[in-house]
């Protein structure tokens, strides 16, 4: 990718020594001596360390790129790794975690389904020893105390960027729909940033209005209902802002089928591959990428840190990097990131 990589190189190692600004405090504690013993144990007994991952879905795409990244660090490291598949249901996810506390597992690598309601999780870890790297989908910061390190993207960043370009490619106003995914803090903090973009680029906001917001559950075939019932009741929609690619797939279906093709522009999240083609194909026009391979490869590694009794930093964001047909040429637009950040 040109000269790309060298780049991602040099701003991933920076963040690294970042918190995220949402967050504030650092954090290092130590677990409890069970979990100590726990891990001499296993060495005493040549068992191999069980490391879990936790994704609130593995359909989605981005979630299968941080599993490739938990895989890779975990096949570096000599760990076993252990995960599922709750397809995005909370209920089944704290199941599936108690399972994996069952089979032994030192570590979690976890994304919430819901980061409102992921606190009988954490308290189950912390309660069997278990170290806790919450990546991608942040907790809240009232169960901060229950987790051992957050990694995620500069969630308002992310944002930021999209609505950067809507300041510039819409300077006399716009009508706006959002598709979103509103049990995600995540995503929350990407609309925000989104709006932020837009007023600090812009001399009047008021001309860029928010038409409705549509819960598009981050899926093509919810948000494919949800914009085409907006466009409907709303046909001088200009931008829609989705929360990702995959909804932004959906919303190009609608918009096609609405017969608006070209007079709606439509922005993702991820710089996914899906997301990558559609821009070059001019079906989307801008996305803001995610390093989720990087994130997950960096989970595994915080964890093996913090079994070794070292302290880690307790909020990493990882920056956030525009794709529009201006640079696409300079990606692959059949993979997502790479893991430029090697901790061997």
């Amino acid at each position: 990718m040109k000269n790309m990589k060298k780049v991602f190189a040099l701003l991933l190692a920076a963040t690294m020594v970042f918190s995220l600004a949402a967050c504030g405090s650092s954090k290092s504690d130590s677990k409890s001596d069970s979990s100590e013993k726990k891990e001499e144990a296993k060495e005493d007994s040549g068992d191999k360390v069980k490391i879990g991952f936790a994704p609130y879905t593995l359909t989605n795409e981005y979630f299968s790129a941080v599993l490739n990244g938990v895989q890779e660090a975990c096949d570096e490291l000599g760990y076993e790794l252990v995960y599922n598949d709750p397809q995005s249901d909370s209920t089944t996810q704290a199941q599936q975690v108690d399972d994996m506390i069952a089979q032994g597992i030192s570590g979690l690598v976890y994304i919430p389904n819901d980061s409102a309601n992921a606190r009988s999780v954490l308290q189950a870890c912390k309660d069997a020893g278990v170290f806790v790297i919450n990546v991608d989908n942040v907790i809240k910061e009232d169960d901060y105390e229950l987790c051992d390190g957050i990694i995620a993207s500069d969630n308002e960043g992310l944002g930021r960027l999209s609505g950067e370009w809507v300041a510039k490619n819409h300077p006399d106003g716009a009508n706006i729909l959002i598709a979103h995914l509103q049990t995600a803090e995540s995503c929350v903090v990407n609309v925000d940033g989104f709006w932020k973009g837009i007023k600090e680029n812009v001399k009047d906001d008021s001309k860029f209005k928010e038409v409705q917001v549509v819960e598009g559950g981050g899926a093509t075939d919810v948000t494919y209902k949800a914009v085409s019932d907006a466009l409907s009741a709303h046909p001088d929609i200009d931008v829609i802002y989705c929360i990702n690619d995959t909804s932004a797939l959906g919303a190009i279906q609608a918009v096609e089928d609405a017969g608006l093709t070209g007079k709606v522009d439509i922005l993702g999240k991820d710089a996914a591959p899906n997301g990558k083609k559609a821009i070059s194909e001019g079906k989307m026009v801008q996305s803001s990428g995610q390093c989720p391979s990087q994130m997950g490869y960096d989970g595994v590694y915080e964890i093996s840190e913090l079994l070794a009794g070292n302290k880690i930093e307790f909020n990493v964001a990882i920056d956030a990097y525009n794709v529009d047909k201006d640079n696409i040429d300079d990606y692959d637009l059949d993979a997502w990131d790479e893991i430029t950040h090697k901790n061997k």
